[in-house]
């Protein structure tokens, strides 16, 4: 395979992931949701399976926006997926299947949830950020918020496992100036 075809599918399949962090869905429930096998998902998520234009657009049939955008790398896939009525739907029928949702696994763990959720999503496609940052695209993006240091902890916890690396940058200041104390940044 082509260099240039294999980044291509490792971003679109990224996407994929991307989707599913922000609908709370993990392979099975993905693979439910939409009547597939899970070995298709995996297929693609392992990038052995291109993502079709068909299956693209009935993905964005069921959670309410233009499937095909998916293969566009430019923009970004809307958090709003996660309020579609068939979305709501799905899960309220099958909410009582734990291995369906990501939610079920990272609830019980903050680690789990940096480990296995945000390192996997776009929130660190731009470079490093700060806590303040990871957090904002917590609560925005992924619906989840952490209580007082859960979520430094868990960033120090990723590092440590080498998921995310971290590096010492000046603070970032509410006016968007730098301040001279310096503060931990996190990456990929």
């Amino acid at each position: 395979m082509e260099p240039k075809n294999r980044e291509y599918l490792i971003a679109i399949a990224n996407r994929i992931i991307t989707i599913m962090n922000i609908t709370d869905l993990d392979i099975a429930g993905f693979a439910e949701f939409f009547k597939k096998s899970t070995s298709h998902i995996y297929g693609i998520l392992n990038h052995t399976r291109p993502l079709s234009e068909v299956f693209a657009t009935e993905i964005g049939e069921k959670l309410n926006f233009d499937g095909t955008k998916i293969f566009n790398l430019n923009t970004r896939i809307p958090s709003s997926i996660s309020k579609s009525d068939m979305l709501i739907k799905f899960k309220a029928d099958h909410k009582h299947n734990p291995e369906y949702f990501l939610s079920s696994k990272s609830d019980r763990s903050a680690n789990t949830f940096v480990t296995e959720i945000l390192t996997k999503s776009d929130c660190f496609a731009d470079g490093y950020k700060y806590l303040k940052e990871i957090k904002q695209y917590c609560k925005a993006e992924l619906n989840r918020e952490f209580i007082e240091d859960q979520l430094t902890k868990a960033l120090q916890y990723a590092v440590r496992t080498n998921k995310l690396k971290s590096t010492k940058k000046p603070i970032k200041l509410k006016n968007g100036k730098f301040g001279t104390r310096e503060v931990d940044v996190y990456f990929l």
